[in-house]
């Protein structure tokens, strides 16, 4: 477990974070990601999370799916919420579950 106290981080897979930071918590997707690879965060600070996605990546939430590319992300509205990502199409495809929470998915 990683606790990211600044307002950025690059994630690496297999790796869980909690984002702790009295303002919004950026957390970018890895570049590369293989069949499986999995990413859990936790959100403890006031400030909330998101998960900001390189070219090419999208996540899917449910039923719904993230604009493909760094114009998409997937966050929190409360500084509590928590979410298991895991990728399903190399480097590119993720998929949410475990969550807890309201997830926006932009």
């Amino acid at each position: 477990w990683v606790e990211v106290v600044g307002t950025s981080q690059a994630m690496s897979v297999n790796t869980n974070y909690i984002a702790n930071n009295a303002a919004l918590v950026t957390l970018t997707l890895p570049a590369t990601a293989a069949l499986g690879d999995t990413i859990k965060i936790l959100g403890k600070g006031a400030g909330g999370w998101l998960v900001a996605q390189n070219a090419s990546q999208f996540i899917h939430v449910g039923s719904s799916v993230t604009t493909t590319g760094v114009g998409g992300s997937a966050a929190s509205t409360d500084a509590f919420d928590c979410i298991t990502i895991t990728c399903t199409t190399v480097d590119d495809g993720f998929i949410a579950y475990a969550l807890q929470g309201n997830i926006t998915v932009v």
